[in-house]
């Protein structure tokens, strides 16, 4: 009867052990799961990064002549002819 006891404690011990420290232990899964949500988070600003790019890419290959005109204004900082262009500075 004392074997089984001894032979039963020994195996809760290793198990245990293993539930704390080993491969599959609840301080990895832990870990795994914070860095699941982690991940999640970045995919979520990479698509909605990406929706916009599909958005600017749509918008070119519709509205082309107006959209151009605009980047070169608000990038470029380009003029029409015959235009003046005012930058008031505080």
């Amino acid at each position: 009867m004392n074997k089984i006891i001894f032979i039963l404690s020994f195996i809760l011990v290793v198990l245990l052990y293993k539930f704390t420290f080993g491969d599959g232990s609840y301080r990895k899964y832990g870990q795994l799961k914070n860095h699941a949500s982690n991940l999640e988070i970045e995919n979520t600003k990479s698509l909605e990064k990406i929706n916009i790019l599909r958005a600017e890419i749509k918008n070119l290959k519709t509205d082309l002549p107006h959209v151009i005109e605009e980047k070169a204004r608000n990038e470029l900082g380009l003029i029409k002819e015959n235009e003046t262009f005012y930058q008031i500075l505080k």
